[in-house]
């Protein structure tokens, strides 16, 4: 395993809880690097999945189609970050969402066996994995209320608040998306904004 990768997934991990740099090892040689090009599927909606995923570098986006096949996109990662644990993000094995590289990207990947066997033996991890749902229930709180109680331009100052830089870096499609409004509205909100300055 690349030395500076390991460094990175040793980072993600305490930055949920503190983890032994031994735990660590044990750990990321249970899984391998995966290295993804920019537009290329991680996992798909609705295929079985039975993995952990650690994103170490890169951008990506998850969503689901709707009736006519377009991409809704429910979420952002970036930079270092779990994706939703398996638990959470499976029905029967199978994703509920699908993960894309909006960027290039790299992951190390753990069977959900081997990984479900650290949290049930491994003290750190069952500590890191408990972080890891507070967490993921936090953002998704904050999402809730963010969508239901902001106004489009609201939403759209808090994507540039949590997300700096990305309107160059990802498709204006996906973060109309994520924002919930049309990338015409988009572009009208990103121009108005604009005129205020």
């Amino acid at each position: 395993m690349d030395k500076d990768y390991a460094t990175i997934f040793g980072r993600i991990l305490n930055n949920y809880s503190p983890v032994s740099p031994s735990t660590m090892e044990t750990v990321i040689d249970s899984g391998n690097l995966q290295v993804y090009k920019k537009n290329d599927i991680i996992f798909p909606e609705k295929k079985f999945n039975a993995f952990e995923y650690f994103q170490l570098e890169g951008i990506t986006h998850r969503y689901n189609n709707d009736e006519d096949n377009q991409a809704i996109t429910t979420g952002i990662y970036t930079g270092e970050e779990v994706i939703t644990p398996h638990f959470a993000r499976t029905i029967n094995s199978q994703s509920i969402f699908s993960l894309q590289a909006l960027t290039a990207c790299s992951f190390i990947r753990i069977p959900i066996g081997a990984f479900d066997k650290f949290r049930f033996t491994n003290d750190e991890i069952r500590a890191f994995g408990q972080r890891v749902v507070e967490k993921e229930f936090i953002r998704n709180l904050n999402y809730e209320v963010l969508f239901r109680s902001f106004t489009a331009k609201d939403r759209l100052l808090f994507f540039r608040a949590n997300y700096p830089a990305h309107e160059n870096l990802i498709p204006h499609t996906v973060i109309a998306s994520f924002l919930g409004i049309t990338p015409v509205s988009f572009s009208r909100l990103r121009n108005e904004l604009v005129k205020q300055k």
